[in-house]
């Protein structure tokens, strides 16, 4: 509320401002530049309060935006190193990127309360500009809630087909991944702890 209240009265001052020196000026061919230099402020005034609350911290994180964090990078590489310190950063950036992607698809899935990834790259592959092929994703899921199964009857002799709601999800997170990262479901490796 004494957000409005200061941009109301900044608002009335500036108009007011502006208004009186309108009346000062001798001709009309400076109107014009007055007029715009007080619309500048009025929009100013009005952007003001708009920005120191687009400033509060999102309540929702998105896992697939990652915070900028400082590398260990040397300063000077060794001869002949450039390329390969540069090509590891790169390959870091985009490993982090998909770890975030991957991670927002399987807790995306109902049941998962946390989502452990790791990505491997095959040796070699990629470079500065290329994307590096992935060899690899492993996914650990955390349930969200532990269900208690009941005893099944125990039939000697027979093969039951008992469906394990924990390898479904894990099946369904593969699925997902492997279909949204174009990626083929034989390197995808979830598992449920």
């Amino acid at each position: 509320m004494q957000t409005l209240q200061t941009l109301v009265r900044n608002l009335a001052v500036i108009l007011l401002l502006a208004t009186f020196l309108e009346m000062l000026l001798p001709n009309k061919s400076m109107r014009g530049f007055v007029q715009m230099v007080m619309g500048l402020f009025v929009i100013s005034a009005i952007l003001n309060p708009i920005t120191t609350f687009l400033d509060a911290p999102l309540s929702m994180e998105i896992p697939a935006w990652t915070t900028t964090t400082p590398q260990d990078l040397p300063a000077i590489a060794v001869e002949g190193q450039g390329n390969k310190v540069g090509r590891d950063a790169v390959q870091e950036q985009y490993r982090q990127i998909l770890i975030n992607q991957i991670k927002a698809l399987a807790l995306g899935t109902q049941g998962v309360k946390a989502a452990e990834v790791n990505v491997k790259f095959e040796e070699g592959a990629g470079g500065l500009i290329d994307q590096p092929k992935i060899a690899e994703v492993n996914v650990l899921l955390t349930s969200n809630q532990e269900v208690v199964q009941p005893v099944q009857p125990i039939i000697i002799g027979k093969s039951t087909t008992a469906v394990d709601t924990k390898s479904l999800r894990a099946e369904e997170v593969r699925e997902r991944i492997a279909t949204f990262m174009s990626l083929t479901k034989e390197i995808v490796l979830v598992r449920e702890s």
